[in-house]
């Protein structure tokens, strides 16, 4: 298999496996861990931040899982206030109730959590969030646009320098077609020295 065919082939593949790290990051879920069956309920503020700045709601999933620690049944409650001090997701029932969770989307900001429970009754609290799922189809868009890129500058890149190198080739076969021999003073006897004792201006012998 030839450079170019071999091109073609590795192309579709890193865009394919590009697109599929960007699904495993965008489905990645950041919990925020507000209360635990380790210790007592607590009224709990965490701040969501934004991807690059962004405030395009994430989605959230809020699970909660009460437990009777010496009681059988008792009410349970929750609920999400934001910055502007307004419930954005409540929730009540019993401890008997088995879905007691929440799921929707939550912008960047301040949030507070308050869980009210009767005596006897601990919580296990986490909010997972999705910063990235939001942003799911700009960045498939914005890799493939940058992996397209890539392979437009090497192929331009790797066009012009073998047609420099052509060039230049072919320039040195030029030069050398137009001197094919250089001259040297070696082996020209009008440039040869000659022996002290052939010199043409010597004294006669005899005299």
């Amino acid at each position: 298999m030839d450079r170019k065919k071999l091109n073609l082939l590795m192309w579709p593949f890193a865009l394919i496996l590009l697109n599929s790290l960007w699904v495993g990051i965008s489905d990645n879920a950041a919990p925020h861990e507000i209360n635990d069956f380790e210790h007592d309920i607590e009224e709990r503020t965490i701040t969501l931040a934004g991807v690059f700045g962004q405030d395009k709601p994430m989605p959230s999933v809020f699970e909660v899982e009460f437990k009777g620690l010496s009681v059988d049944e008792g009410a349970v409650e929750w609920k999400i206030f934001d910055n502007k001090n307004q419930i954005v997701a409540q929730w009540a029932g019993d401890l008997s109730d088995e879905d007691a969770g929440w799921e929707g989307e939550l912008e960047p900001g301040t949030y507070r959590f308050q869980t009210t429970t009767d005596s006897g009754i601990i919580t296990k609290q986490i909010l997972y969030i999705q910063p990235f799922s939001s942003y799911a189809f700009e960045g498939h868009l914005a890799l493939s646009m940058m992996l397209f890129i890539v392979a437009f500058a090497e192929t331009f890149v790797r066009k012009k320098g073998g047609e420099y190198l052509a060039k230049k080739n072919t320039s040195k076969a030029q030069v050398a077609e137009k001197v094919p021999f250089s001259q040297k003073k070696s082996g020209m006897p009008e440039y040869d020295d000659l022996p002290p004792d052939d010199d043409p201006w010597r004294t006669p012998k005899g005299l």
